[in-house]
């Protein structure tokens, strides 16, 4: 049970990571057996991710395989909102949490390769209000004293979690908690990404850059 469970995830994890790429490449639908795969081995996972749904165990899913520059297999089931019963579409858009980390990291990268950043370059380079930053150095007495940062966190620090960066649980978790981004922060807010970095920015980290590693 534990395998199809992995393979149902990494083929909504396909549909998530690729779709929008290929498609931008022009790529088009072909069937199954022109590019070496089975119709009717496709159609088992369809009928596995519509069991999940069937049982309760999913809301909805979508799948996609991409095989020799064409689209051999892309699916939607269930519901995109079950509430509503507004079904599943191939084009709709999942919340992925962390794993959006490893398509940052390689679009960082890609833009490396490209010339147009360095990983060693300083954040404050592209986010001006991450130039100089402060860190709540624990004062051994259940406080802490905010001092500013030894350095600016660079690109490397952001993929290594060693910015400093955390869910706000560190040293002053009382001004993350007066700022408001604490936890899953994005899961029930309508606010933008530019507007929440301008906040985070000003408050105190809970480690200098590249000294230990914090997750966040």
């Amino acid at each position: 049970m534990l395998s199809r469970i992995r393979i149902i995830a990494l083929a909504a994890a396909l549909f998530l990571l690729v779709p929008q790429a290929l498609l931008a490449q022009g790529l088009t639908a072909a069937v199954p057996e022109s590019v070496g795969m089975s119709s009717e081995r496709l159609e088992r996972l369809t009928a596995a991710l519509q069991a999940y749904v069937d049982e309760g165990r999913l809301a909805g899913a979508v799948a996609i395989v991409a095989r020799r520059g064409k689209i051999a297999y892309l699916e939607g089931v269930g519901y995109r909102d079950k509430e509503s019963g507004a079904p599943m579409t191939t084009d709709a858009i999942f919340r992925i949490a962390s794993q959006t980390k490893a398509l940052a990291s390689v679009g960082v990268m890609l833009l490396q390769e490209e010339g147009r950043l360095l990983i060693t370059d300083p954040v404050g380079k592209y986010l001006p209000e991450f130039m100089e930053t402060t860190v709540a150095e624990p004062d051994g007495s259940g406080g802490y004293n905010v001092v500013p940062a030894k350095r600016p966190i660079t690109i490397r620090d952001l993929l290594t979690h060693t910015a400093g960066i955390s869910y706000g649980s560190g040293p002053a978790a009382d001004k993350w908690a007066e700022a408001g981004i604490t936890g899953w922060y994005f899961a029930d807010r309508d606010e933008t990404v530019g507007d929440v970095m301008a906040r985070l920015a000003e408050l105190p980290l809970d480690g200098h850059p590249g000294e230990a590693w914090i997750y966040g």
